[in-house]
């Protein structure tokens, strides 16, 4: 095995690790000026790719993992540090210069943060809550009654849903032209990722 894989395979008990995601985090700092509300929304769209290449190390440390899916994590982690090479190089020009990569970077910002409000306003605000000033019995409390068929607010209702399809099916078009653009290039465009029942509200 080449000296370099194993490197890759047991950065999880090297500081290069660590030292890489600080790298990452600096980088993008730069990128965005090292505005605060900018540095957050690129923080929360890397960490889930630094995170799962953590569970995979950490993976690869354990005692009783089988010799082909080791072979499968090395394989993993070296395509990992390849792209995350890539990803570095094309930060490091999106932070000196306003071109494409630039625009690149402003632009998977933007998408995060629309991403975030589009999901939980949508999906989370008219979740019911409970609200200890209010009684058991309170109308908030009661499901909700659905309308006449062929009502006005039966019309409204489906127009809603109509919309709610087309932005699902618009935001799974971006998704697939930021995964071509990944296995074009060889490089990391960041991770979608909201915990269930935990408001964001990203500013």
């Amino acid at each position: 095995m080449p000296t370099r894989i194993v490197k890759h395979a047991n950065a999880s008990r090297l500081p290069e690790f660590r030292s890489l995601y600080r790298l990452f985090l600096r980088t993008n700092s730069a990128v965005v000026l090292h505005h605060s509300p900018s540095k957050t929304q690129i923080l929360r769209l890397w960490r889930p790719v630094f995170d799962e290449a953590a569970f995979k190390a950490h993976r690869l440390q354990h005692h009783d993992v089988r010799s082909s899916e080791r072979k499968q994590i090395v394989r993993w982690l070296h395509t990992w540090h390849r792209r995350v090479d890539y990803t570095l190089s094309l930060l490091a020009t999106a932070a000196v210069s306003r071109g494409l990569a630039h625009k690149i970077t402003r632009n998977l910002k933007w998408l995060r943060r629309n991403h975030v409000l589009w999901v939980e306003k949508l999906y989370y605000s008219h979740k019911p809550f409970w609200r200890p000033q209010l009684p058991q019995t309170s109308a908030n409390y009661q499901p909700y009654s659905l309308p006449t068929p062929g009502s006005r607010p039966d019309r409204i209702l489906r127009k809603n849903r109509e919309m709610r399809i087309f932005d699902e099916q618009c935001s799974n078009a971006i998704g697939e032209v930021v995964k071509m653009a990944e296995g074009r290039h060889e490089i990391i465009l960041g991770r979608l990722r909201l915990k269930r029942w935990q408001q964001e509200w990203s500013s």
